[in-house]
């Protein structure tokens, strides 16, 4: 009896390392370097494990941020790691060229970006509300993504947003394209005259929500100065997240 019972242990034990084995063998990171807003997807590559990706240079084509399985970078380098199931990585890039007749006419133009979803809204707006909304004749109108800049603008972002068939996701922040400096926090975007830049409001969940139940339990429970530590996460998490605290 003891000897089938040790029998039975074994291949329990060797069915469990099958199985994560099996499970390990089919995670994989698709990694797609792709056109903003909706393609072409210029190449694509398979990572199982653990790299270093670096996004490739595209003639007629400019590198503008990852979304490395639900995290933003404006690196150009990433480290992309599979988990536990299949995931996507996406470097995102904007097409070069053209350019408008400015002055006299300029505008400033807006995109939404789903970060859990890796997409750019199809249609629709992010923004809510634009003051003073100056002439001519509005600087902006609903639906529109772009505001006039005859004068500078005060554009706001809409606090929620859907992108179908998913629900409205909160609005995270505002980034100009272009650029790796970080644009303000808030969900005001300010237009200077004449401004001509792109400007992507990002979206999705609080990255940093399960610090914040934590703290709140730990709170609640009159623990004082245990607490510290998660305070000091969460503000570790806001900054780098770039949420207002």
């Amino acid at each position: 009896m003891k000897a089938f019972n040790k029998i039975r242990t074994s291949f329990a034990i060797y069915l469990l390392a099958v199985i994560a084995a099996v499970g390990l063998a089919h995670a994989q990171v698709t990694v797609n370097y792709e056109v903003m807003p909706a393609g072409p997807i210029l190449d694509t590559n398979i990572v199982t494990g653990c790299d270093n990706a670096t996004a490739n240079t595209y003639s007629g084509y400019e590198f503008l941020f990852w979304d490395n399985q639900g995290t933003i970078s404006f690196n150009s380098t990433v480290s992309i790691c599979a988990g536990s199931g299949s995931t996507v990585a996406t470097a995102w890039y904007v097409a070069t060229g053209g350019g408008g007749n400015c002055p006299p006419t300029c505008f400033v133009t807006t995109f939404a970006f789903s970060i859990d979803h890796d997409e750019f809204l199809p249609k629709g707006t992010a923004i809510a509300l634009v003051t003073p909304n100056a002439p001519p004749t509005p600087a902006w109108a609903a639906p529109s993504t772009t505001v006039n800049t005859t004068g500078p603008e005060s554009i706001s972002a809409q606090s929620s947003l859907a992108f179908p068939p998913y629900a409205a996701e909160p609005f995270r922040f505002w980034q100009q394209l272009g650029t790796t400096a970080e644009t303000p926090i808030g969900v005001v975007l300010s237009a200077t005259k004449n401004d001509t830049n792109w400007f992507v409001a990002f979206y999705g969940p609080d990255p940093c929500q399960t610090l914040r139940n934590e703290l709140q339990s730990c709170l609640e429970e009159g623990l004082g100065k245990a607490c510290l530590p998660i305070g000091h996460s969460l503000q570790i998490c806001e900054e780098n997240n770039r949420e207002p605290y």
